[in-house]
This record gives C-alpha cells, sequence and structure tokens, in this order.
C-alpha cells in the first residue's frame, strides 16, 4: 500500500477536459476517459474508478500496447496485429495484420500506425481499411500529427526521421539524426514536434520548415517528454528530470528525483505523474518547479493514473482470476 513520505497541498487543478482531447488522440496507459478507465497489459481491461475488478477484459493473454480512442472504439496494437474494440463492450470490432507486431495508432481522421517489420500503415479506424502504407529500414513508430493533419514525423530503427504526406504517405523530408528514435515522436504544439534519440538528446522539428530546429542536448537515455505551458520536461533512465524553456530552447535546470529509470504517466495539465518502477511515485508541480508528493510503497505497482489533483490509482496482478486488479483506498496526496 502506498505511503505518502511528506504530506503536502496540492493545487486544484480543473483541466480534465483538456487531458481527455489529447487522450482521445494519443496513446495512454491507463486511459481515463469520463468515468472509465482503460489498462491495457497482456489484453485489455475496463474499469471504474470506484470498483477494484475491470468491467471487462478483453484480448486476455495477448501482449498489447497502450489503447487510443477513436469515437465508440478502443484502438490496441499488439503482437498479433492492430486490433479496434468497442469501448462499451470490449467486443472485436475488427483486427489487422493479426502476424505482425503494430504499435498503437496516433490518431485524426484516420489512424496512423507503425510497426516492428518497418511498415507505416494509414488505417480507416472505423473499419480497419488500410488506406495505405509505406516500408522503412527497421521498426518504424506511429507518428506525431500536424495540427492541420496534413503532416506526419515518424523515427524509429534508422538513424533518421521523416515527414510524410498524411493524404499518401509520400515522403517529403529525410533528416539524419545520431541515433535512434526512442519510442514515438511528441507533438510540442506551436508547429513543432519533439523526438528522443538514445544518445540522450532530442531533436526539435518544424512543420512548416520541415527541418531541425533545436536540439536539446542529455547524456543517458530519454523515457518521456512532455511540454508543460512554457516549458518542456523530459524524464530519463538516470532518474533525472530535465526542464527546457519552451521559447529559447536552453536548458532551465536537472534534477535527480529517484534511483534510476524515471518514467512519465498519464497525469492532469499542470501536473507530472513520474515513476521509477520500483519504489518512489513522484508528484511534480510544475507551477512550483518542486515535487509536492513522494510516494514509496513495499510491494510494485503497475500502470499509475493521476486521477484528480488529489488522487493517484495504481494496479497489481491479480492471482483469481488472472488479471488486474484496481488497488483501492487510492493513495492520496495531500
Amino acid at each position: 500500500m502506498l505511503r505518502p513520505a511528506s504530506v503536502l497541498v496540492l493545487l486544484a487543478l480543473s483541466l480534465l477536459l483538456a487531458l481527455q482531447a489529447q487522450a482521445a488522440n494519443y496513446p495512454q496507459n491507463p486511459l481515463q476517459l469520463g468515468d472509465s478507465i482503460y489498462v491495457s497489459r497482456q489484453g485489455v481491461y475496463k474499469f471504474d474508478p470506484d470498483r477494484t475488478q475491470p468491467l471487462w477484459t478483453s484480448l486476455e493473454g495477448i501482449e498489447t500496447f497502450a489503447p487510443v480512442a477513436y469515437r465508440d472504439l478502443l484502438l490496441v496494437g499488439s503482437t498479433q496485429g492492430l486490433y479496434a474494440l468497442d469501448s462499451v463492450s470490449g467486443r472485436i470490432a475488427w483486427r489487422i495484420e493479426k502476424q505482425h507486431t503494430l504499435f498503437t495508432p496516433t490518431v485524426s481522421e484516420r489512424a496512423f500506425a507503425g510497426s516492428v517489420h518497418g511498415e507505416l500503415y494509414a488505417i480507416e479506424p472505423r473499419d480497419g481499411d488500410i488506406v495505405w502504407r509505406r516500408q522503412f529500414d527497421g521498426w518504424v513508430y506511429s507518428p506525431a500529427i500536424s495540427a492541420d493533419d496534413s503532416l506526419l514525423w515518424s523515427g524509429g530503427q534508422a538513424h533518421e526521421v521523416y515527414a510524410l504526406a498524411s493524404t499518401d504517405g509520400s515522403l517529403l523530408q529525410q533528416t539524419a539524426t545520431s541515433q535512434e528514435s526512442v519510442f514515438s515522436a511528441v507533438d510540442l504544439g506551436d508547429d513543432q514536434v519533439g523526438i528522443n534519440l538514445f544518445d540522450g538528446s532530442t531533436v526539435i522539428l518544424g512543420n512548416s520548415s520541415r527541418q531541425v530546429e533545436a536540439t536539446l542536448a542529455g547524456d543517458s537515455q530519454p523515457t518521456g517528454l512532455l511540454r508543460d505551458g512554457e516549458v518542456i520536461y523530459r524524464s530519463h533512465s538516470d532518474g533525472s528530470l530535465y526542464a527546457f524553456d519552451r521559447a529559447q530552447m536552453t536548458l532551465k535546470w536537472r534534477r535527480a528525483l529517484a534511483p534510476g529509470n524515471l518514467t512519465m504517466h498519464p497525469s492532469k495539465p499542470g501536473m507530472l505523474l513520474l515513476g521509477d518502477q520500483d519504489r518512489n511515485l513522484l508528484v511534480f508541480d510544475p507551477t512550483r518547479d518542486s515535487v509536492r508528493c513522494r510516494f514509496e510503497h513495499s510491494g510494485r505497482w503497475r500502470l499509475p493514473l493521476l486521477l484528480d489533483s488529489s488522487k493517484i490509482a495504481y494496479f497489481q496482478s491479480s492471482m483469481q482470476p488472472p488479471g488486474l486488479q484496481l488497488v483501492q483506498p487510492l493513495a492520496k496526496c495531500k
């Protein structure tokens, strides 16, 4: 059970709708939509925050990735293709490429999914029809999508990042990088995206210029990237958190927050939920540039989620029945 190492007062925030608008386009795990939480781990689970047992489970035993919402569907990548699930019942609506590992897509009017075998797919999300596909060298991640839906940014195993036309997948720009990408490109707003590289750096690319506009340095593998207001935050495998000035693209500060492997988890605008995947969970308040709450625990938590400004949900494996259960009472950051 989580126990606070310090008791601090959190600022009340009412920005849930903004988070849900973002969550509807980009994969998150857990994914909170209204009063429902969807969690993906060896299958997909739907929870009510007030109940420990799932409302339904689907794709049991299949290695599944973070879900993303499209209308009344959940799109979920897996080692056995890409699935669309009915968000109410969990029933499979459609499935494609069952012989391949596809990452969960990013979604606008179409869904765009990368894959381990190097194909990038444009998919009609209502029925799973493949509109176009393009082959790359090595695995390629699901892309970031420009605000006007015209441009895709992707990277992967090759030391390249790609700008593609969303309509037909035509290659508009190919830019060499020092290392391969770490996970998908991230929309930073203001016509820019960021892509983390294994050498610890982040390249900032402009949608209009289709060029590298800045490089944010670092010296250990990044594990996450997020913009909050006028600051870009980046977590790292050595337990550090970097903060960069959004306008100047310069380092504001770097802090060691955990022994190692610091990871960003689904949060609320104006808050960062961070963990080291072992003993620590941190709630970081960007308005004060400080950790507001730090939790330690005796067991291994799974997939934490900041429900609101004061509550953290987390999940643990259950034996009977096999799967996940929501741990209650919820940890409270006061």
